[in-house]
Formats: structure tokens, sequence, C-alpha cells
């Protein structure tokens, strides 16, 4: 085709720009190597594939496709199909063209040609549905031309066929040959698996995608509901976290199969293409928060829990990040730092799983399935890997069994919960039992404490699990005696002590009378922050039920408050824990009384 004087000067200063390497290199090769060697075999062009009635339903475009990387991004149609063009593809490897993250348009063409007239009408499909632009240009030996222009860029309704994935009808019904250029151009990874297929085949395969889709889909909706139901009933954020995370994932796979952009948003192109981005961002929050809680990285690995927190924290900015930055800048990221995450929480599971933990080994297994899953979706995003079908295939797999063993793992810990809440039923029937109850309070007694703290210290050790101590002391309580007698001060101890149970929520967690005005409260499971809000919750109740004491500089019955951890690496022991909550306790008063120090 006639070009004008512009396009004519851009194509020349091409050439001799991309010829200048070459001759310089020719010059020195020249020097060692006959002149048979210099001939360069990538710019062959790619066999012509040849079709007749029984060629196969579906042909992979492998070895026949040649391509050009248009770096200035300025060539057109006009300039790659004239006649006198002098633009050198390079041929195709027997391996799917996959070129990575790479924003430079880039043109592919093939050449098909009917030996005999076909029974069947084929179609060129890209089973990639996330190329930004998708040009295809094609003409026959018949003088026959025709374009389509579409891309996740423009609206469904470009499409030629409404398909998932891109699909092109080509005129081969009759004998004869067809060339056929595509020009793509993506902020993605360009994964091209282009395939030439008959309608029958197209249909078939449309079908098997929707069921088993469908099923899959389907499946992950379940457990949402699933997971979100036992939250409802436990109200544990442990499952809060996971509902998000499930429904994150499954919103990019259902995006990124293509039937996002086909049933549920057409119409907003730009919005799919920058909602995969957050929804992989939410995943990785939720599920940083949610290995958090689940294997107590906290407790357990501290400097592993800054840096999953950390990477909690990378992940938030960069959900933002898609407002102000190119897609194609972050998305090398969401391909690789999710395959770290993964790495680092399974080698806490494996350490765990060594210690014999049993909710860390269900972790682990689960996550086993979904790192190769993803391993192999990031390597085939970035170029590495061949085989689009089986990544996307194996992350699904990987995704599904994660969530099936996830869910059976949460589902093991509510037994746990629901066991240990039967055994703290038993151990306080057992108290009335036993008249371990001290009769003025009404709380358990002192020898029930001691036994209490030892067998709960035993536990923490077992199961490295937090457990925290409060000691109280009703402050001028002697004073209190003096002036209203040990009568009032009788019911004083009663109403405090009722107070301070009544602040305690859960079944596990026991307060007992330490001794005259003392009380001591146990709280499994506690770290010291969560030890911290129990007692001034106390500090408060104490202090609105309002009992008058005028000999107390507040005017009213208070209590100070000790508070000691076992997450302080200082404490070895019960007995030391102990005297940690007892010295705290000197401290709050020593202070001015109605206070807590820990």
């Amino acid at each position: 085709m006639p070009k004008d004087s512009e396009t004519f000067e851009r194509i020349e200063t091409s050439k001799i720009r991309n010829r200048l390497p070459l001759v310089l290199w020719a010059g020195l090769l020249v020097l060692a190597l006959p002149y048979s060697l210099l001939a360069d075999p990538v710019s062959e062009q790619g066999p012509v594939l040849r079709l007749d009635s029984h060629s196969a339903g579906k042909i992979p475009l492998r070895e026949e496709i040649s391509y050009f990387k248009d770096t200035e991004g300025t060539l057109t149609w006009e300039d790659i199909s004239a006649s006198d063009s002098e633009i050198e593809f390079k041929k195709n490897t027997d391996r799917m063209p996959n070129f990575g993250y790479d924003p430079s348009p880039h043109w592919l063409k093939f050449s098909v040609e009917a030996e005999e007239s076909l029974s069947e009408e084929r179609f060129l499909t890209l089973e990639y549905p996330h190329i930004d632009y998708v040009d295809v240009y094609w003409k026959d030996s018949k003088g026959r031309e025709g374009e389509f222009h579409t891309g996740d860029m423009l609206p469904f309704k470009e499409r030629p066929i409404a398909e998932r994935y891109f699909v092109f009808p080509l005129t081969l019904e009759d004998k004869g040959k067809i060339e056929v250029f595509i020009r793509v151009k993506t902020e993605g990874s360009l994964t091209l698996p282009l395939h030439l297929v008959t309608k029958s085949n197209l249909d078939h395969s449309s079908r098997i995608s929707l069921l088993i889709d469908g099923i899959y889909f389907g499946a992950l909706g379940v457990m949402v509901f699933y997971n979100f139901f036992l939250f409802l009933g436990i109200r544990e954020k442990t499952y809060i976290y996971y509902v998000i995370l499930i429904f994150a994932v499954t919103y990019f796979l259902v995006m990124s199969s293509g039937y996002g952009f086909w049933f549920l948003v057409p119409n907003s192109p730009k919005f799919v293409n920058s909602s995969f981005i957050m929804a992989t961002c939410i995943a990785m929050i939720f599920l940083g928060l949610f290995a958090e809680e689940y294997l107590q990285t906290r407790d357990t690995y501290p400097i592993l829990h800054i840096f999953i927190r950390g990477l909690t924290i990378i992940w938030s900015v960069l959900a933002i990040m898609p407002v102000f930055v190119a897609l194609r800048y972050l998305m090398p990221f969401t391909a690789i730092l999710p395959i770290l995450e993964i790495l680092v929480l399974m080698i806490i599971s494996l350490v765990q799983s060594v210690r014999k933990d049993r909710k860390a080994r269900i972790f682990l297994s689960a996550w086993i399935f979904s790192l190769v899953g993803v391993l192999i979706f990031s390597l085939n995003r970035l170029g590495l890997f061949d085989s689009e079908e089986i990544a996307s295939g194996m992350l699904k797999i990987g995704v599904l069994s994660n969530v099936i063993l996830l869910s059976l793992g949460l589902v093991d810990r509510i037994n746990t919960f629901q066991k240990e809440k039967e055994e703290y039923k038993e151990r306080a029937d057992k108290l009335f039992e036993l008249s371990l109850m001290d009769p003025l309070t009404g709380v358990a007694n002192r020898r029930f404490f001691d036994q209490e703290l030892e067998r709960e210290w035993n536990r923490s050790v077992r199961t490295e699990r937090p457990l925290s101590l409060l000691m109280i002391d009703v402050d001028f309580f002697k004073a209190y005696n003096d002036t209203y007698g040990h009568l009032k001060g009788d019911q004083v101890l009663f109403r405090v002590a009722q107070a301070l149970k009544e602040c305690l929520n859960r079944s596990s967690d026991m307060i007992a009378r330490y001794g005259g005005e003392e009380f001591s409260v146990i709280l499994p499971d506690t770290p010291v922050e969560g030890a911290i809000v129990v007692a001034l919750n106390m500090l408060q109740t104490v202090e609105d039920m309002g009992i008058p004491h005028s000999e107390s500089t507040f005017t009213r019955v208070t209590v100070s408050i000790g508070v000691s951890s076992n997450t302080d690496r200082d404490i070895h022991s019960y007995q030391e824990l102990l005297g940690l909550a007892d010295k705290n306790l000197y401290d709050s008063k020593a202070f001015g009384r109605n206070h807590i120090r820990h």
C-alpha cells in the first residue's frame, strides 16, 4: 500500500538503526567465519499451516507463528502489510508465544492454506482474556480482507464472538490461503495461547468450561457462606478473615477466567483490570491476618510475625496504587510477592508441625497444594512456563484444596474449643463438688487457685499459648473495716468479687480469693494486651459501683491491679509469673492506688 513521506522516512530511519548493529557484528564475524554462517535463522518465516478434512478440531499455533517487537510502538497495519516492507519477523519456537511483562506492542503473523473445501468454519482463539488491545488483520488469496479490534480495555460488545476469551472468525471454508496478522499490547503478562479451532470444537469446549467452572465457583461460593455463618455463630475474627480471603480469591479467579468481564461488568474494562491488583492485595492482606491468628505467630515467632505484618502493610499500600501507578509496574510484584509470603507461612507451619501442632499440619498441607498452583501460575505470567491451561488449572485446584483443608482445620478448631469448654464445665462442677469455693465471696479459694495456676502454666508451656495473671487488692480496705465495721467489709468483698467475676467473658477465665482483700485472676490463652483490657474493665466496674468510702482518697471503693504474662522472656515458672503480678500490684498501690501496672 502507498505510504506518505513521513511514514516512509520513519521506516527508513528504523531500517538504518536496526541494521547498524548487524553491520558491526558482520564486520567482526567475517574475519573468522565463512560467509555462509552469516545467515540469521531467527528471521525466517514460519511454515504454512495446511488444512484438510482430516485436520484436528483444535490446532495450537506455535512454530507457524513469526513475531516482531515494535519497540517504538509506531508501526501501523499499513506499514506491516506494505509490499515493500522490510520488517523482519522472527520465527517463534515450539513453545507457546509468551513475552512476560513487556508493555511494547508485538506483531505476530502466520499463514493457513486450505488444500480442499472444508466442512466446518474455523476460528482463531486467543485463550488468555487479559490482553489490553488485540487487533487482528487478515487477507486471503482471493483478495478479501478483514480486521477486528478488541481487548480487555475495550467494552465486551466490541468482541466479534461473545466468549470469555478472544475468538475471531476466519474465512477458511473454501480452498485457498489466508495470511493473518495480530497486534497485541498489554500492561500485564503477554501470554498468547493461540489456536485454530472448528466451530464444533469451540462450542463443545465452551459448554464444558461453563459446566466445570460453574461447579468450581459454586463450590467456592458455598465455602464462603459456610465460613461466614460459622463466624456469625462463633464471633471469632479468624473466621471473618478467612471469609474475606476466600471471597477475594474467588473474585480474582472469576475475573481471571474472563467470566467476570463477560457476565458482571462488560462495560467497565478499566475497573476489571485494576480490580485484579486490588483483589490480589486484599487476599494477601487477609491471608496474613488469618495466619497470624491461626498459627499464633505473635507469640511463637515474633520476628517472622513482624515480617508478615510488614508484608501486610505493603499489600495495603499496593491495594491503592492502581489509582496512581500504571498496572505494568505493579503486576510483577503481585506475581512474585505471594510466593514469598506463602513460603514464610509454610516454614512457620512446618516448624510447628514438627512440634506436633495439629492445626499447623493442616495449614501446611493446605498450602503445599496452593503454593504449587501459585508458583506455576506466576511462572506462566512471567513467561517461564508454557501451558496457560495447566497454569490456570493448577491454580484452581490449589485454591480449592486449600479452601477445603483450611475449612476442615477451622472445624477442627471449633471441636477443640467445644472440647475445652466441656472440660472447663466439668472442672467447674468438680469445683462445687470438692467445695473449693470461698464461702464469703462465692469465688474460688486459694487452694483451687494454686492448682489451676500450675495446671494452666503446664498447658501454656505444652501448647506455646500465652498465659496472663491479675493480682487485685481492694484499696484502703483496713480503713473501711475500721470505719464501717467488719460486717459491712464482708459485704463489700462479696460485691467486689461478683463484680470482678462479671468482667470475665470466657468460661476458661477464673477468679479466686487469694487472701484477705486480695483476689487473683487467671487468663489462659491471653497475651498481656488482652489482660490489660480486662484489668481496665475491672478497675472501671468497681469504681462505677459507687460504694461510699469516706477514708479513701477517691471517696468510694476502688481496686489496684498488677498484671503479668508469660510472654515476658524473663518468666520461666508460674511462681515467677505470680511474683511479677504481685510486684506490679505493689507498684500500682505505690503510685496512688486505683491504677494498674504491668
